[in-house]
């Protein structure tokens, strides 16, 4: 096989999709205009002779375009049409049969769901892998135990890269409801940790075939693909290798100033933050959002986020006062703000004190792409899984972590987001670098909300270097809001609680 195959735009075909006024040939020549590098026919009911004739028709359009045409599990069919090669699952054909039959030259995938299934199948001479499944699908039945979410189809994927006894390089794509929604997440967090690899593709089926215009649906698809391991700020700065940006104390101020100052330039159209958050916190969120130089939006009903998406600068979930209409808001607007990849910032208010707050922060986490995640030590822990730290409330009790650095790096690389942790000293870290804010006033602590305006801030800020540098973006809306409390805890006609929230918003 050549190694040099594309298999970053994977359609797998499904003939039940095939509206009635068209046909499977012409929804995979569509698809392959609109850029699919590859295809496989799957046709789990088809008799062997209508089987080897679709086979046939689909041959004349790959063979137009030069992309590979695999058969799923039959190699009687792939032998018939001298396809480019097969698709095979754990039941069907063992893989070296499979290769004795087809020969060196003709290409052969399996479908793994386990790491063990991943290393036999790389030892065995596997092409590539189709790892799976990755989120609930329709057009197959999966049970809830072989759902792996991004985060378990990465650790098969670092597994099968990590397998000894391999004389060629590993490749995969990922299966399973993937769709250009979260082709970005996909792409993104299921990127291997030890030596930065990227999956080599994502394979679809209704995001193509069930589109009502497959050539514009496989266009967005390869759009998001290309903006996955290309121009995304984790693409650019490779930030699990070594080649990251410069991070010198020096440069890093720099580079905040010029956040500020890029935000705040009066001939600036101010950036439209919407806040999906708290009721606590309304007011001054949308105040402190104005005062920082964005334009906040309050909008938290489903219906209207597909229409507010294609404006919004960056989106803020905060999980504070939550009812199921609000995660139903929730839901939709990050689903919608991942289409125009939108930087998503979550703040998980109390994410420890129930149940119902933590399932919810973990099911948003995988299904979602957070460019942000902002918390205090106590919900920094409950993601980590950690009991070093405690929450009462929306509280964090105790003296903190022992190492906090350690902390906010470990839950960087885990979710491959920024994570600011917010206490008397601020944390910041993308994984790789991680700095300590020691601004902020002790007043801070003593009105109600001022937690879920650094979310206000961070949003504000890190919307103008998402793409580029949400490190610094996030620093600088950590800054801000801390030097805003400084200025204002010096003013003489401040005596307290009260006075302070005034002054607050003034600087």
């Amino acid at each position: 096989m050549n190694n040099d195959i594309d298999l970053s735009l994977y359609l797998v075909t499904d003939s039940l999709m095939v509206p009635k006024t068209k046909t499977l040939a012409q929804i995979v020549d569509e698809a392959i205009q609109g850029g699919v590098t590859i295809v496989q026919l799957r046709e789990k009911t088809a008799e062997t002779g209508d089987f080897i004739a679709l086979a046939k028709s689909l041959q004349q359009v790959t063979k137009k375009h030069n992309v590979p045409l695999l058969i799923n599990d039959r190699i009687d069919v792939a032998l018939a049409i001298d396809a480019d090669g097969v698709h095979i699952g754990q039941d069907d054909m063992p893989l070296a049969q499979a290769r004795k039959m087809l020969g060196d030259n003709k290409i052969i995938g399996v479908s793994v769901k386990t790491a063990s299934e991943a290393c036999d199948a790389i030892k065995g001479g596997a092409d590539y892998l189709g790892i799976g499944t990755c989120f609930d699908t329709a057009t197959k039945q999966v049970s809830g135990s072989d759902l792996r979410g991004p985060a378990g189809i990465r650790e098969i994927w670092q597994t099968a890269l990590d397998a000894e006894g391999v004389n060629k390089p590993v490749r995969a794509v990922t299966i399973g409801g993937v769709n250009e929604y979260n082709a970005v997440h996909v792409l993104q967090y299921t990127r291997a940790q030890k030596i930065d690899r990227p999956l080599d593709g994502i394979a679809v089926v209704s995001a193509i075939m069930a589109a009502s215009n497959p050539k514009h649906a496989t266009e967005t698809l390869k759009r998001q693909i290309e903006f996955a391991l290309s121009q995304s700020w984790i693409a650019k700065h490779r930030l699990l290798g070594k080649e990251i940006v410069e991070r010198s104390e020096e440069s890093v101020r720099h580079a905040v100033v010029n956040v500020f100052t890029r935000v705040r330039m009066p001939s600036n159209v101010r950036p439209l933050i919407q806040h999906i958050t708290n009721a606590v916190v309304t007011n001054d969120s949308a105040n402190a959002c104005l005062a920082l130089g964005g334009s906040p939006i309050m909008a938290s009903s489903d219906i209207e986020q597909k229409d507010l998406a294609p404006a919004i600068s960056s989106l803020l979930i905060n999980i504070g006062t939550i009812d199921q209409a609000h995660v139903a808001g929730m839901r939709m607007a990050m689903r919608e703000a991942q289409l125009y990849n939108t930087p998503i910032v979550l703040d998980p208010v109390a994410v420890g004190a129930s149940g119902f707050r933590k399932d919810l922060v973990q099911e948003l986490l995988r299904d979602f792409a957070v460019h942000v995640i902002k918390g205090n030590a106590g919900e920094i822990a409950s993601l980590l899984g950690s009991d070093e730290v405690q929450m009462r409330g929306v509280d964090s009790v105790g003296a903190g972590f022992t190492d906090p650095v350690a902390a906010v790096s470990s839950l960087s690389r885990r979710h491959r987001c920024v994570v600011v942790m917010t206490g008397v000293v601020d944390y910041v870290s993308d994984g790789i670098a991680t700095y300590a804010v020691h601004n902020g006033s002790r007043l801070q602590a003593c009105i109600t909300g001022s937690g879920c305006m650094v979310g206000t801030s961070v949003a504000t800020f890190v919307q103008a270097v998402a793409h580029d540098d949400p490190l610094v973006g996030a620093l600088a809306g950590v800054v801000a809001i801390n030097l805003a409390a400084e200025h204002a805890t010096s003013r003489s006609d401040v005596k307290g609680p009260g006075t302070f929230r005034q002054a607050f918003f003034d600087e």
